[in-house]
């Protein structure tokens, strides 16, 4: 058996399975936020950051978002699963690198910078 052709092959084919792979990432919406914000109800701190939230996913990620508002008095163990200890939390998924904000999100500086908007 010829191992150089074997081996050659087998670098076609890997070039071949990894020219899909990048297709199939570029096809994906990479430039999708996913973030996810905890808060506690309706209490005032919560609804000022959701509020706050939308508004700045509107204004720098309009139709490039999802947002998920997880109410911990409806589900408890979703806190864990998240580590979050305090409320309330904004979690960024992706894009990558992973971002975790906790407070009022009053600072909107802070959040654009945190987020890369």
């Amino acid at each position: 058996m010829d191992y150089s052709l074997q081996a050659n092959n087998d670098s076609n084919n890997f070039l071949d399975n990894s020219q899909d792979a990048f297709e199939s990432l570029s096809a994906l919406d990479l430039e999708k936020y996913i973030l996810r914000l905890y808060v506690a109800s309706k209490s005032i701190k919560s609804l000022r950051a959701i509020k706050q939230i939308q508004k700045l996913c509107e204004e720098h990620l309009q139709g490039r978002y999802e947002l998920e508002v997880v109410d911990i008095y409806q589900q408890p163990e979703r806190l864990e699963a998240d580590q979050v200890f305090a409320v309330p939390t904004l979690i960024k998924e992706f894009p990558l690198p992973f971002k975790k904000l906790v407070g009022d999100m009053t600072d909107t500086k802070k959040i654009i910078t945190s987020l890369a908007l």
